[in-house]
């Protein structure tokens, strides 16, 4: 087994590796390392070759920190390989704890797209790891897209069924948005975030997202528009048998239209046609109590029908323990804040 830093002439090879693995999701993906790669980070490949054929990949996103202080380095949704193979996954830990040396990080963050329970995390913790704070949310909720259609719309709650129904009779309707019609999104994005109280990134980092991700198909921008009104969008992903509804926005005009319930169904419609098996909804409370801040969160996006799923969580590997001490007070918010992004349901 070989351990190498791939160039972008692999990329295909790690893509389609990534996307059929059961473990690969979007943000193991080649374009997300190059959204990154423009937005602070320093993105590598690590894949584990045998015979010339990747056996494992991490993609893994270094950052300098303010300062001079150090770096630190974060696999999201990552490593991809086979888990059950024992074996596999310490030559994939070596490798990495090599990577984050010759990297001199302070520590290495990774969070696997793995659902609990799993055995997995206590293989972590076996090989000196040590539990972390997540980056993205842990809870979240899974739409099956392999029911027809007419399953997907009776496992709905009957009030989410409704709405999306009223707002197609109401002459709603949904398409697929260009760049140029970011700007537009974005400010009722911006609307969004202020009602629901949630952090978002500047207009430019969207703007990379579907630069890079949408001619791939791998990316969309969906509104809805009535009468020439904007009244919703979301921007949805999909990437092997996984997709994701990441940012969603909604006006604050036309409410009694319900725009945002008929254009996430059309999101998970996008999703089906591209061989997507699970919609992810992108993020619930850890504790379903209706005293949580996402409690009106969770309580949109249980009525899609979906199941709720809870992952291992993220992991770290640390080099330099009393920087790595000091740094995780500072951090945690950041992460906190960082993994409440997207998970709005833009009712």
């Amino acid at each position: 087994m070989q351990a190498t830093l791939l160039e972008r002439n692999h990329r295909d090879a790690w893509n389609r590796f990534v996307a059929s693995s059961p473990h690969g999701h979007i943000l193991q993906s080649w374009e997300w390392g190059d959204v990154k790669g423009r937005t602070g980070w320093r993105p590598l490949r690590l894949g584990l070759l045998d015979a010339g054929e990747i056996r494992a990949a991490a993609q893994v996103l270094i950052r300098s920190l303010p300062y001079g202080v150090g770096r630190l380095a974060y696999v999201p949704k990552g490593p991809v390989l086979d888990y059950a193979d024992p074996a596999l996954l310490d030559v994939t830990l070596d490798a990495l704890r090599d990577l984050a040396a010759r990297e001199r990080v302070i520590s290495l963050k990774i969070e696997p797209e793995m659902v609990e329970p799993s055995p997995v995390s206590d293989t972590f913790l076996a090989d000196g790891l040590v539990p972390a704070p997540a980056v993205q949310m842990r809870s979240t909720i899974w739409v099956d897209l392999t029911a027809s259609e007419d399953e997907m719309l009776a496992r709905q709650k009957q009030k989410t069924r409704y709405n999306i129904r009223l707002a197609e009779r109401k002459g709603v309707e949904v398409r697929s948005g260009t760049p140029a019609d970011l700007p537009l999104w974005y400010r009722m994005y911006e609307v969004t975030s202020r009602r629901d109280t949630f952090s978002i990134h500047g207009l430019d980092y969207y703007r990379t997202v579907l630069d890079i991700l949408q001619p791939s198909g791998l990316a969309d921008l969906l509104l809805a528009y009535h009468d020439g009104d904007l009244l919703a969008g979301i921007i949805v992903f999909a990437f092997g048998h996984e997709a994701q509804y990441m940012y969603g926005a909604s006006s604050n005009e036309k409410r009694n239209l319900m725009a945002p319930y008929l254009v996430q169904w059309r999101g998970m419609q996008w999703a089906k046609a591209r061989g997507a098996r699970v919609y992810d909804l992108w993020g619930i409370p850890d504790h379903l109590d209706e005293r949580e801040d996402l409690w009106g969160v969770y309580r949109h996006k249980r009525g899609y029908g979906g199941e709720i799923v809870r992952y291992i969580g993220a992991f770290d590997l640390v080099r330099a323990p009393l920087q790595h001490m000091a740094l995780e007070r500072v951090a945690r918010p950041l992460f906190k804040r960082v993994a409440r992004m997207g998970t709005q349901a833009a009712q």
